[in-house]
């Protein structure tokens, strides 16, 4: 394959010759990602003024990037394009090097290590995001740790602190603790001063669970732990399994249930705990907030990134892909069991 050519004219400032094509995740319809999914050679994003052009190192696999490429569940289309998806590039988290920055942009030159969050396109070579949705990698991190911090992270951080409302000692139950978000959600909240931490996974992942920091760690496969009599002040629902009102059991008077995900549907997926949640622990014992979806926040990546730094909070990988395999990356991830995080490498 010939070399791309690169831009004779660049609309920014700085930073070294950049191609006029890059290799990209694409899908341009709905479906299983084996079907819909392929690498293609398109154009490297034109950035606006107030963005940066990122040279990509490395990308994060997460549920929410299966969901837009399946177009499930089927409601979340009225959203994502009711016929065919709006976005047709791939990816969500990233981690690189920024190579040109907009002619508003102050806080980023070339050669500035960042991660974050975009609107779609991080399975791909380069990408354009605002300057204000990055942040600095974490010193002392990779490329591929720095890339997790995203959707996953944030919203393990957003469900413990914000919607669950963690104070310092206080009992945190965490099911579904061995994927990205479950990870994630154990070490924060032990960072963030929880005082005893249990974790719910299956046998094979028993042994992460403990070595990330769980005080104690369940397998479901051995245990319905929601049966245990066992209470907390915060359970944090990653599995979305359990009848609430086993939910509810489970709780001290006054604590928290959070629910981040819920049993797979192709139409409704998270709608009936959505409604039945607050309706539920408006009578019941404890509160529940609902389903709740993170938002993008660039001072959480920047706590987050504290939280590495001090190494409080320490990524947990577990495969690498490369660009060509992200079809199978996004099917891997749609199977739900992952154990921490799997990243793509352009």
């Amino acid at each position: 394959m010939t070399s791309p050519t690169t831009r004779t004219d660049p609309p920014v400032t700085g930073g070294p010759a950049i191609p006029a094509t890059m290799r990209a995740a694409t899908q341009h319809r709905y479906g299983r990602p084996e079907d819909v999914v392929a690498v293609a050679e398109v154009a490297v994003p034109e950035p606006g003024p107030s963005d940066v052009l990122v040279q990509v190192k490395a990308a994060s696999v997460n549920a929410a990037d299966w969901h837009l490429t399946t177009g499930l569940p089927m409601f979340a289309r009225a959203a994502l394009g009711l016929r065919r998806p709006k976005r047709t590039l791939v990816g969500s988290d990233m981690a690189g090097i920024v190579v040109a920055t907009g002619t508003d942009v102050t806080r980023f030159q070339p050669g500035d290590e960042v991660f974050g969050q975009v609107e779609g396109g991080a399975f791909a070579e380069y990408v354009a995001a605002p300057a204000d949705w990055l942040v600095a990698k974490p010193k002392g991190s990779s490329f591929e740790e720095a890339a997790t911090l995203g959707i996953a992270a944030v919203t393990a951080l957003q469900g413990l602190r914000d919607w669950g409302r963690l104070q310092e000692g206080q009992r945190v139950l965490v099911n579904g603790a061995s994927g990205g978000v479950g990870t994630f959600a154990v070490q924060i909240a032990k960072a963030l001063g929880a005082g005893h931490v249990t974790a719910v996974c299956s046998s094979g992942n028993v042994e992460t669970a403990a070595r990330i920091g769980a005080d104690c760690v369940v397998d479901y496969t051995r245990e319905d732990h929601s049966r245990s009599g066992e209470q907390y002040d915060l359970v944090f629902d990653n599995a979305g399994v359990w009848p609430l009102r086993s939910c509810g059991r489970m709780l001290t008077d006054g604590g928290s249930y959070v629910m981040v995900t819920s049993p797979k549907s192709r139409w409704l997926h998270p709608l009936p705990r959505m409604i039945a949640n607050p309706l539920y622990f408006a009578f019941a014992q404890g509160r529940g907030p609902g389903f709740k979806v993170a938002t993008r926040n660039t001072a959480d990546l920047e706590q987050l990134r504290e939280l590495v730094e001090q190494g409080l909070v320490k990524p947990v990988l577990e495969r690498r892909f490369a660009l060509e395999e992200a079809a199978e990356a996004l099917r891997v991830q749609g199977e739900f069991h992952a154990r921490g995080k799997s990243v793509i490498l352009p």
